[in-house]
């Protein structure tokens, strides 16, 4: 064969094989299922599930004190809850069980009646309320995502807090070890709560503080109560910050995300003072940080951001 007609066969070849693999379906998204055999010790006394950047699957802290253990987040529902309970097992050998979800949502909370009777489920006062007024809804929905989510959620109930909070609470493990819980809502809910361990200093965000994603403003987003909320939690110096979803990082997490915040601000200030409607802002506005950040995920959630903080701006 010639190197011309071998050239074209390559060449044939090569766009047949593009042309078949256009014509794929896409890859179905992984189910939304905490891993097992994964769990990793990131300080002396926490360790995390990691997500595996699948979506709608936290990661799930677990705080072993002397007496006592902590568990941040349940996983959608209780088949994700009883892995958690798993990799407890593994990992603590203690009677004593507290659970704190770092906000209402399915993936979160959902799976806190999976935990035995005995555990003390720590809830705040803002995030009660979340449960007991848009529980049931948001289960209804992530419920519609798909089958899978269906499974994972049916016949679920909500599980109502042991223990309820205003602004702080104060969990002692034993050993020296404590867990300061911190409400800093109404961020991405109304009732975000972050854990605080002493003496690791590693932080659990939630969904408050994210690694290089856009956060997820809501219609209950409050652009002040957030800026006043990454004061808050850099006024708490941790060493190790765990979000709800995403990889780890560290304090620099706050500061990256306090930027971002204060430019949309900025932004939304200097339009509305031209006189420039919401609907104009946010595709200008949208345009802008996604250039000036290019490599964050979620560039989406850009414009609710802008649509809460224009709410506010003055």
């Amino acid at each position: 064969m010639s190197r011309t007609m071998s050239a074209a066969v390559v060449l044939a070849s090569a766009l047949t094989m593009g042309v078949l693999a256009r014509q794929q379906p896409p890859a179905a998204p992984a189910p939304p299922l905490v891993r097992e055999g994964v769990t990793t010790k990131i300080s002396e006394h926490v360790y995390v599930i990691p997500d595996g950047s699948v979506p709608l699957v936290p990661n799930v802290g677990i705080v072993v004190g002397a007496n006592a253990t902590l568990v941040v987040d349940t996983g959608l529902g209780p088949r994700n809850a009883e892995t958690v309970l798993k990799e407890v097992a593994k990992v603590s050998k203690n009677a004593k069980m507290y659970l704190v979800a770092t906000h209402f949502h399915p993936e979160h909370a959902g799976g806190a009646t999976a935990f035995p009777a005995s555990t003390t489920f720590i809830v705040s006062d803002a995030e009660q309320q979340d449960l007991d007024e848009l529980g049931p809804g948001m289960m209804t929905s992530f419920s519609r995502i798909s089958p899978v989510h269906a499974d994972l959620l049916r016949d679920v109930t909500l599980r109502k807090g042991d223990v309820h909070f205003a602004t702080d609470y104060h969990v002692d493990l034993g050993g020296g070890v404590t867990v300061d819980l911190r409400w800093v809502g109404p961020t991405h809910t109304r009732g975000d709560t972050v854990a605080f361990v002493n003496p690791d200093r590693v932080l659990f965000s939630g969904d408050v503080v994210m690694n290089r994603a856009f956060l997820a403003f809501s219609g209950q987003s409050s652009t002040t109560a957030w800026l006043k909320a990454f004061d808050t939690l850099e006024a708490m110096r941790p060493t190790r910050i765990v979000p709800s979803h995403g990889p780890m990082g560290d304090e620099s997490l706050i500061s990256e995300q306090r930027a971002v915040v204060t430019a949309i601000l900025a932004k939304v200030r200097t339009l509305k003072a031209q006189g420039q409607t919401v609907e104009q802002a946010v595709p200008v506005i949208t345009s802008e940080i996604q250039a000036q950040y290019p490599t964050w995920t979620s560039p989406a959630r850009i414009g609710a951001a802008v649509r809460a903080t224009y709410a506010e701006a003055r």
